[in-house]
This record gives structure tokens, C-alpha cells and sequence, in this order.
């Protein structure tokens, strides 16, 4: 796991995702840092593109996070979180997640990355880095049915291995349930991902190596752009409470101007982050509660056209 973050450097990050409520470390805390980061904090892969290796190291992040207010995938983004957490004064592990293939089969171990935070007796997970998936923590070990404002989860104990394994799963629209991905409740240590977080930086087996992907959840739904690895097919996607709007952009300009316009992210310029080149991939082809946390003053209107 990383070393926690400083009481400074939690203070910053605080104030990256406008967090100003209490800091005890409670489950109300936690669960309003948790649905704070996910709609100040994008989803996103942009750094493989932009020949920028992925560290996971503190310090790495927290400037890439917090000081470049950048995204991450779930390797940075949890981690961090997990880092915060900890000098917070909860109690933190690193889990394991084997996300669900559209072939029905499971990913490797390690390749999600998830958090386990206790609480008094319970333990809950934390999940800010799959992308569209659970607002607040579940709570772990309860098997059934957890609802929250949007949307429905459920646990159960995997046949294979119930007493390590759990199936997380995420209701849809046409009230069919979809697994996410299956988790490992063995604590890990963070250097146990590093294989899979180089892969999915190299690999041309990766998603991430294939799509550009930069997503961020808004109040009523979420906003994402995406780009082919060869740079072609720019699509912006909206989701909100009246369904899924997709548009196809015109070119890389017009995608580099939402991507500063919707996330606040632009083209990396050599004086403005220290180096962390890496090669570039061969990308193959193909409830209602009471918010402790200041409002984001973007809107989200209908993207420009």
C-alpha cells in the first residue's frame, strides 16, 4: 500500500474533489468522499496515449491527481484513495478484482484494483476506478440487495470459493443483473498489481491500449469521450435521467476541446509535469443525503455542437 498521505496533502486532495465536511473517520465521511471523488475525479487512460508511464507511488500521484487535476485508472485512482484513507485513520486494505470479459470468463488476478475500509465492525468497499458502477460503498460480507439513489447492487459468494470470493453485480435498465467483476476478499499489497497495471499500459490485449477513454460521473448520469487508438472515431457519450445521447465528433481538435471543456484536462507540454515517458503500446485494432461537499460550479449542458 502506499504510505498515507500527509496531513497537507490531505488537505489538497480534500479540496481537489470539494470536500468540506466533517473528517472523523465514520462511515458518513466515508461515504461522502467517496460519491465526491467520483464526480470531481474522471475515469481515464490518457496518459498511455501520451507516452506517460503509470507509477504507482504517492507522491506521483497526488501531483498527477491532486496538483494536475487529472484522472487515473483504477491502479491510481483507488490507490490514492486508499493512501487518503489511511492518514485519515481508517482502516484500509487493497483487494483484488477479476473483472467479467464479454466472453463470460474472468480477467487475471489483480487486475482491478479495489478497497476494503472497516468501519466499527463492518467492512464496506470502495470503488472509485471502474467507471460506472456503485456512487457509495457496499457493504461487504451481506449477501442480497443494496440500493442506492442510482441504482441497485448485489453480492453473493462465489460456488466456486464462498468464503473468499464475491460476485459484485449491478442492476440494469431492463432489470436484468450484470457482474462487474469478481473480488478477492485477501488483502493484497500493492506491488502485486504492478504486473497488471504495466499490461494494460503495453498490452494490445488491453482495452485501455485500443480506446481512449476519459469518463466522469455528473449528478444525473455520467459524461465520457472516447478515441480509437489509431486516432479515429472520436464519440462523445452523455447519460442522463431521459437516456443515452451519443455523437460523433469531427476530429481530434474537436475532441481535445471538450476534453478541456467537460474534463478540464489538456495536452501534457514538457515544462508541466516531470518525466515519466514510457513507449508507446501497439495498440491492436479494433438516496437522497444531505451533500457535504461543494457543487461543482461547471454545468453540464448539452454538449456544444
Amino acid at each position: 500500500m502506499l504510505e498515507p498521505l500527509t496531513p497537507a496533502q490531505i488537505r489538497a486532495y480534500l479540496d481537489r474533489i470539494g470536500y468540506v465536511g466533517p473528517t472523523q473517520p465514520t462511515l458518513s465521511t466515508l461515504r461522502q468522499i467517496h460519491l465526491a471523488h467520483l464526480l470531481r475525479v474522471p475515469f481515464e487512460n490518457l496518459d498511455i496515449y501520451w507516452g506517460r508511464a503509470i507509477r504507482l507511488e504517492r507522491d506521483f500521484l497526488f501531483q498527477k491527481i491532486v496538483q494536475e487535476r487529472r484522472g487515473g485508472l483504477c491502479f491510481e485512482l483507488n490507490s490514492l484513495l486508499a493512501a487518503v484513507l489511511q492518514g485519515m485513520g481508517f482502516s484500509v486494505h487493497l483487494l483484488s478484482g477479476q473483472v467479467i470479459r464479454a466472453d463470460g470468463r474472468f480477467g487475471p488476478e489483480c487486475d482491478h484494483l479495489a478497497v476494503q475500509v472497516n468501519c466499527g465492525d463492518e467492512a464496506w468497499l470502495v470503488d472509485v476506478g471502474y467507471g460506472d458502477a456503485f456512487r457509495e460503498p457496499l457493504r461487504l460480507g451481506e449477501p442480497g440487495i443494496q440500493a442506492q439513489a442510482e441504482g441497485r447492487y448485489r453480492l453473493t459468494p462465489w460456488s466456486q470459493d464462498p468464503e473468499r470470493y464475491w460476485l459484485i453485480h449491478q442492476e440494469q435498465p431492463d432489470r436484468t443483473w450484470k457482474t462487474l467483476f469478481l473480488l478477492d476478499r485477501i488483502p493484497r499489497q500493492l506491488q502485486e498489481f504492478e504486473p497488471m497495471c504495466r499490461f494494460h499500459q503495453t498490452s494490445p490485449e488491453s482495452r485501455f491500449t485500443r480506446l481512449r477513454l476519459c469518463s466522469l460521473a455528473t449528478p444525473t448520469g455520467r459524461i465520457t469521450l472516447t478515441a480509437r487508438a489509431n486516432g479515429s472515431v472520436f464519440k462523445w457519450i452523455e447519460t442522463t435521467p431521459e437516456g443515452r445521447r451519443e455523437r460523433l465528433l469531427k476530429d481530434e481538435k474537436e475532441y481535445e476541446h471538450l476534453l478541456a471543456w467537460a474534463f478540464g484536462i489538456r495536452l501534457p507540454t514538457t515544462s508541466s509535469a516531470p518525466e515519466r515517458k514510457m513507449a508507446r503500446p501497439t495498440a491492436a485494432p479494433t438516496e437522497a443525503r444531505q451533500l457535504s461537499f461543494k457543487p461543482d460550479p461547471k454545468p453540464y449542458p448539452a454538449v456544444p455542437e
